[in-house]
């Protein structure tokens, strides 16, 4: 039953992408070719957000800790759109049938859209992250619930 509840999280993911990229094509902030170029572009940028993604955050994060300490962690929102913006520059150069015309707006567009869908059905993206604490936690309390003698 998990393998298929993150198989569908997965492809709603993807789904979520690639109307976020139907949406910038149609604003003009991108073109693709056809709809077969739309999933591979959603599905490459799929791949790239789980397993790229997280190296560009961290290299991001400790580039930009000068500016993350003045705007008090808001600096943080700046770097995820440049780790998206890095991913879609990434994408367009590896696909042929793919033309970013407004860097920005394209990453803005995709970025928003796929939050928003991900968020309406209730797609958790910090869910391990929470998970993680939660055990710690839980560790934690049966350490100190030892009685010692």
């Amino acid at each position: 039953m998990e393998v298929a509840r993150r198989l569908g999280v997965l492809i709603l993911e993807w789904a979520s992408i690639a109307l976020g990229v139907f949406v910038a094509d149609h604003f003009g902030y991108l073109t693709y070719k056809d709809v077969g170029t739309l999933a591979v572009v959603a599905i490459v940028i799929g791949i790239f957000n789980s397993f790229l993604r997280p190296f560009l955050l961290a290299i991001f994060m400790i580039v930009s800790i000068p500016i993350l300490i003045i705007t008090l962690g808001l600096g943080a929102y700046l770097v995820l759109f440049l780790t998206n913006g890095a991913i879609l520059a990434l994408t367009d150069s590896l696909l042929k049938d793919l033309t970013v015309n407004a860097w920005a707006m394209a990453t803005l567009t995709i970025s928003v859209t796929s939050w928003v869908i991900s968020s309406s059905v209730g797609i958790d993206q910090l869910k391990p992250l929470r998970r993680a604490n939660e055990a710690k936690a839980n560790a934690q309390k049966v350490k100190d619930d030892a009685i010692d003698i």
